[in-house]
């Protein structure tokens, strides 16, 4: 018992020791010009007892006589000073603008900006949390100079197109992603929540994309997740917000008045009658805004995020868990997205072991309409529907253009349409790995700086998409038979096993790195699907096959293919005194996707940089020069995105035959294709030249760069003769050059009492075809209106995917100028023109209008494209603005059904041409098109499309510490945020943003917008 009191006694003792506290005063102030700051938090390093400076920068803080107090202020360094005994601290805190020795990701590893010798961007996740886009990469649209990034579609969930530093390919253009060390690609990444993400580094040159090989060519992006920090506190944060949604414009289009006056002088122009009669006009009541019918006006979106963050002495750990929802500003309750997420990220340390783990688990559920199609269920419905046709009959059926006389084919009530559309795809994902890192230094001195790093991550994913169609009847051209029901399942897993060896050593003063490694990458998809009609009930929910009754109908199809990647690589960084940069990688890859005369590829870099800030004439400078860097790079890089057994002649099974006198039937097979065993990957070659500089006490960083880039080894289909029998084998053959110029320019400062940051940043390419290897020395594709084919473009001295046309001239006024526009020869070369129509012109001289007049109308691709980004915090208040800019690029509006007579017509037609002087930019309306003004593939399609956005507009306010301190609560701020809030365009389509393939980029087909959205939200922390 005596024992036991004692051990209490000793106890209380040891308490009362360490509970002794002591009284601290001072004032913070800046070093800078050494006024008073107020508003700084001072606390207790690993504890919430804190306080903050008053207007002149004095505080008072109660604290035990051990503590170590922390010093944190916005734009300030964080400064950490041990009590020891002290009554009065006084602190200066220094500016943190910018932090020349900043570290950045790069493939494999991480290296300080400033020995940095390729051009590699990045990007804070601070940044990427202002915005409220779904998807990471969408966020990153203007911030960082050579990245062109545009929405395939405003519809929840879609993806983006990514272009760094131009098109250098005929295939797939996006660059690769490594996300915690998993290659993935942009579709893959939807997964992830801004708010998760720790920084993206975007690879932008050769040297710096070379690590990756077969993969870089089209530049890659880096993205890291957040972990914690050991010897940290345990902290709960909350991020939520919710806000609504809604188009940010409507196309003008004509009213029911508008529409049959130009309908009428359409059939009169093309020698009919008046289509509507006046008996029609007065049984005509509705006046339909189609657009109106078919937008869900404040459209919800909300996301509500909480993260776990902390660390003992040897683990940190950072979890979360997101919920986001969004429905689509296009056909309600069809169109929306819902993504359920879990992350943890784990590193913990055994002595001379470090072992890290990541963890994501997701679930999402999407519904979708077409985006951007001519035929499809969406927006250009819409536009193409006649305004006096209702939404339903007086009886509560469907009204139809047919009931009204109107045949228009493909064109119907699209709210009925969109009313038998049931499909929901639910995706699950298991997204991992597992990092093992061994130093050897902590086991032996000698082998200082040498580690051994190993991992393996993975992912899972498997896809579930349910249709039901319903038995229905609309019109002659949409009804079904009978109704069915359709299922099908996607599995797609991929792994990937790095090895990777680093020594880091100092001799002198001379540093290196080597670093050497291999991978090992597969990935596998598999798909089966079935469908069944007569389903015994007439709902989606219970639209499974096994309640689907006829056999006859029954069908399955079912899938397989995989993809292997085998490589080594090595990379060298050498430094001299922090001054002088040298590096140099070699990679190997392997890649199952070409045959075996070239199964591997060899992709080099060298790249080196002087810190001319460093050396001792400049000495005179330091004090206004922090760094001043010279770089230059050299690099190939490749592209295997050909999908897989290009090389080969993979067997067909679709031939019919018949045998014997009966002619029985028999499904017969053989070789889709000439196999070309020589097939090898496209090869990027760059270079880079750049120039980083900070001033003015850090405070100013600009980094400029030119580069050149050939791409080379297309993959393209061969010239074959006909007789051969077979269809032309895939061979390399094309050449595109991209060259141009990058500028970023960042500026943080502490002015007085305002924290102000900002940032400007602009890119311009000019790219170049110079050489295509196939018979028509070109490439073609994308369809404009029906019966325009081959819109876009690729041909030796053009740029890559631009716009093919006739380029016009005006509108014939008179008979007399149809009879002036003669060739040669006095004939006409437009025999079947008539005043009112256009006028285009015959650019190889030839005498007459053809394919062959078609010249370079425009591009869809921006000749500049910038960002500026602002953020101001004051007393408590932040406010942050993000602009961006795309200049140069065309759309072509291919929105109109021109071969169908009787849809409705933009009201820009109001102007068309009625006589001799009345317009000479819209031709006459008429059913009989002999001129093929619609048809004809022109510049009367091709509009200016640059726009200006402010993208995002911000204000917030943080409660004061001493009221979070009241409620027991960190850290509270509310914001109002609004995206897409304005924007400036001559473009009188929907968007001017309209992402794509090469040969789809562009085209508008009743594009799918881009929401405007405001909405509220707050951030807490625990």
């Amino acid at each position: 018992m005596k024992k036991f009191l004692l051990m209490i006694f000793c106890t209380v003792l040891t308490l009362g020791v360490f509970a002794q506290t002591t009284t601290i005063k001072g004032v913070v102030t800046a070093a800078s010009d050494g006024q008073p700051l107020p508003g700084v938090t001072v606390v207790v390093k690993g504890t919430t007892n804190g306080t903050i400076t008053n207007f002149d920068g004095i505080y008072e803080i109660k604290v035990p006589t051990d503590a170590v107090l922390a010093y944190s202020f916005i734009g300030m360094k964080t400064q950490e000073i041990a009590v020891s005994g002290l009554t009065e601290i006084n602190v200066q805190l220094e500016s943190a603008a910018f932090d020349v020795d900043e570290v950045v990701v790069v493939g494999y590893g991480t290296q300080k900006k400033s020995l940095v010798t390729g051009a590699i961007s990045k990007v804070g996740g601070e940044d990427l949390q202002k915005s409220s886009d779904m998807r990471v990469t969408q966020a990153l649209q203007g911030k960082t100079a050579g990245v062109v990034i545009s929405g395939n579609s405003g519809q929840p969930g879609d993806q983006v197109s990514v272009r760094i530093r131009g098109i250098g390919t005929n295939g797939d253009a996006e660059p690769l992603y490594i996300i915690d060390g998993l290659p993935m690609s942009s579709a893959g990444t939807d997964f992830l929540s801004s708010s998760d993400v720790e920084s993206i580094e975007v690879l932008k040159d050769a040297a710096s994309c070379a690590i990756y090989g077969a993969r870089g060519a089209n530049g890659v992006i880096i993205i890291t997740t957040k972990s914690g920090k050991t010897n940290e506190k345990f902290t709960v944060s909350y991020d939520g917000y919710y806000g609504i949604q809604n188009p940010w414009k409507k196309v003008n289009l004509l009213n029911a008045q508008e529409y049959v006056m130009l309908t009428n002088e359409a059939s009169v122009n093309g020698n009919g009658s008046l289509f509507f009669s006046n008996e029609d006009i007065a049984g005509f009541t509705a006046d339909t805004d189609w657009q109106d019918e078919m937008f869900n006006y404040d459209a919800p979106k909300q996301n509500h995020s909480f993260s776990f963050n902390g660390g003992t002495e040897t683990t940190a750990y950072s979890s979360s868990l997101n919920y986001f929802k969004q429905e689509g500003i296009v056909a309600k309750g069809k169109s929306e997205y819902e993504r359920f997420t879990y992350r943890l990220n784990t590193v913990s340390e055994f002595g001379f072991f470090k072992l890290g783990t990541n963890l994501n688990l997701v679930r999402v559920s999407s519904k979708g309409i077409d985006t951007n199609s001519h035929f499809g269920n969406g927006l250009a419905q819409a536009i193409n529907m006649p305004p006096i046709i209702p939404v339903t009959n007086e009886d509560g059926s469907w009204a139809t253009p047919e009931q009204f006389g109107i045949g228009l084919q493909e064109i119907t009530n699209p709210i009925a349409q969109l009313s038998y559309i049931n499909s929901e795809t639910i995706t699950s994902k298991f997204i991992g790995g597992m990092t093992g890192e061994i130093d050897f230094g902590d086991i032996l001195e000698s082998l200082k700086g040498l580690t051994v790093r190993t991992s393996i991550s993975g992912e899972y994913a498997s896809v579930d998409t349910r249709g039901y169609t319903p038995l229905y009847y609309l019109d002659a051209m949409h009804f079904t038979v009978d109704d069915e029901a359709s299922r099908s399942h996607d599995l797609y897993t991929r792994w990937n096993f790095e090895n990777v060896v680093t020594y880091d050593k100092t001799i002198d003063e001379h540093h290196f790195t080597i670093m050497a490694g291999t991978t090992a990458f597969k990935d596998q998809y598999e798909n089966v699907g079935g469908s069944k009609k007569n389903v015994i009930f007439d709902d989606f929910e219970h639209s499974y096959l096994d309640n689907a009754t006829d056999p006859e109908s029954a069908n399955v199809y079912g899938g397989f293919s995989e993809h292997t990647v085998s490589s080594l690589f090595s990379r060298v960084n050498y430094d001299l005194k922090d001054r002088y940069m040298f590096a140099a990688t070699i990679r190997r890859d392997g890649s199952s996707r070409f045959g075996a005369e070239n199964k591997y590829g060899y992709f080099p870099s060298a790249s080196a940089g002087w810190v001319l800030s460093r050396e001792d004439f400049m000495s005179g400078m330091s004090a206004n020069i922090d760094l001043l860097k010279i770089r230059a790079s050299w690099g190939q890089n490749g592209s295997e995105n050909i999908g897989d057994f290009g090389y080969t002649s993979i067997i067909g099974n679709q031939n019919i035959y018949y045998f014997g006198d009966s002619k029985t039937q028999y499904n017969g097979t053989q070789p889709t294709r000439i196999a070309n065993p020589s097939l090898k990957w496209e090869t990027s070659e760059q270079t880079n030249i750049g120039i980083d500089l900070a001033t003015l006490e850090s405070s100013l960083r600009v980094s400029l760069d030119y580069y050149k880039k050939t791409t080379k080894d297309w993959l393209v289909t061969a010239p074959v003769p006909m007789l051969v029998g077979n269809s032309a084998p895939i061979i390399n053959g094309g050449e595109v050059q991209n060259s141009g110029f990058e500028a970023e320019v960042s500026y943080k400062k502490q002015i007085g009492k305002v924290y102000a940051s900002a940032s400007i940043n602009g890119a311009y390419n000019k790219n170049e075809v110079l050489d295509i290897q196939n018979a028509e020395q070109r490439l073609q594709g994308g369809d404009g209106g029906f019966g325009q084919s081959g819109v876009l473009y690729a041909g030796v001295g053009t740029p890559m995917g631009i716009f093919w046309g006739v380029e016009t001239n005006g509108i014939f006024q008179t008979e007399e100028e149809v009879a002036a526009y003669t060739n040669s020869e006095g004939g006409l070369i437009q025999p079947n023109a008539k005043p009112g129509d256009i006028i285009f012109i015959d650019a190889n001289g030839d005498g007459s209008i053809t394919d062959d007049d078609r010249i370079d109308l425009g591009s869809p691709y921006p000749d500049f494209t910038g960002g500026f980004n602002l953020d101001l915090e004051y007393a408590g208040f932040d406010f942050s603005m993000f602009i961006y800019a795309a200049l140069g690029q065309e759309v072509y509006d291919a929105t109109r059904r021109y071969d169908m007579n009787g849809t409705n017509y933009r009201g820009d037609w109001l102007n068309r041409w009625t006589g001799p002087g009345t317009s000479n930019d819209y031709p006459r309306v008429t059913f009989v098109d002999d001129n093929q003004n619609m048809k004809t593939v022109s510049d009367f399609f091709v509009h200016d499309a640059s726009f200006v956005r402010l993208r995002n507009i911000t204000l917030g306010y943080t409660l004061p510490k001493n009221i979070t301190d009241y409620i027991k609560i960190n850290r509270v701020r509310f914001y109002v945020t609004a995206e897409n809030l304005l924007t400036f365009t001559a473009y009188k389509g929907y968007d001017p943003e309209i992402g794509g393939g090469v040969f789809s980029n562009g085209i508008d087909h009743g594009i799918y917008p881009q929401a405007r959205t405001v909405l509220g939200g707050v951030n807490i922390t625990f």
